[in-house]
């Protein structure tokens, strides 16, 4: 049976000084004749074999649909019916599809394609959104946006680094504190409110971004560093700077300044375990997200 689909004409642009030779070959050339339905059908199977290995999957198979399994209903539907009616063809040579058969073997054919092409297009994007992964060293939000891309190694191990020399600074400055202070009741009080405080928001933002993120372990290392080091960056204003300015200057109000850098510091570590929690409520389980 023919189809109604016509090659397209191969043109091409050449010197001036050969138009003549070239309109004289298109007279004598006579068209291209129309592909058969066998030709044509046999020719969509290929650019499906085609485009199957560009997304990683054996061509191989004779049944395309054991490959592609978690596909949606649908498009295993069609593949198994492309799959049977290549079958029949292939095996019986007197076997041709009626004009219904072949708008529906078209049809069927066009929508796996558009659907793979898909698949291929977004594989691409994350492939493109992979390389696009930056380090960031104390923006927690922007690095959060990165968890649906996988986080290389390199920049984990640089951020545990980060993470063990930041937490150290910061047991080290607790230390100080409390020796400064003479061990002042209040001091100490506000001290262990903070430690519980920041173990607290650490504890949740790894069971909150764990379970979103394309490389959990990979990505908590990173985000537990940033919070640290941020963590870091307020003891060095609220506390460390004012008391070695008061130190210098009048060392007679070092304990207060301790005390109100360490209960606005509180306050702060406080309010922000209260918006980790609206994270965590906002967040899908763990379930949802496998």
């Amino acid at each position: 049976m023919e189809s109604t689909f016509k090659e397209p004409v191969n043109e091409w642009n050449q010197d001036s000084n050969n138009d003549d030779v070239q309109a004289s070959h298109y007279e004598k050339t006579p068209s291209t004749p129309e592909l058969s339905q066998l030709e044509l059908i046999t020719q969509w199977r290929i650019n499906l074999e085609q485009l199957l290995e560009d997304l990683g999957f054996s061509s191989s198979e004779s049944d395309l649909t054991d490959e592609l399994e978690g596909l949606v209903p649908d498009i295993n539907e069609k593949l198994t019916y492309l799959n049977k009616t290549d079958n029949l063809l292939q095996e019986h040579d007197d076997f041709v599809l009626s004009d219904a058969g072949f708008e529906k073997y078209k049809s069927a054919n066009l929508a796996i394609v558009r659907y793979l092409t898909q698949l291929h297009q977004e594989e691409q994007l994350q492939e493109e959104g992979d390389k696009a992964v930056k380090f960031y060293f104390l923006s927690r939000a922007k690095h959060i946006k990165q968890q649906a891309n996988t986080i290389p190694w390199l920049f984990s191990f640089y951020h545990f680094l980060l993470l063990i020399v930041a937490t150290l600074a910061l047991i080290y400055g607790g230390y100080q504190v409390t020796q400064l202070s003479q061990e002042n009741g209040v001091v100490l009080v506000l001290l262990i409110f903070i430690s519980f405080t920041l173990f607290d928001i650490a504890k949740n933002k790894v069971r909150a971004y764990k379970a979103t993120a394309l490389t959990p372990f990979r990505f908590s290392i990173s985000l537990l560093s940033i919070f640290v080091l941020t963590t870091v960056l307020y003891a060095v204003t609220l506390i460390v700077i004012p008391s070695f300015i008061v130190h210098t200057t009048k060392a007679i109000w070092l304990d207060d300044v301790m005390i109100i850098g360490l209960g606005i510091f509180a306050f702060i570590q406080f309010t922000h375990s209260d918006e980790v929690s609206e994270e965590v409520a906002t967040l899908p389980n763990v379930g949802a997200t496998q």
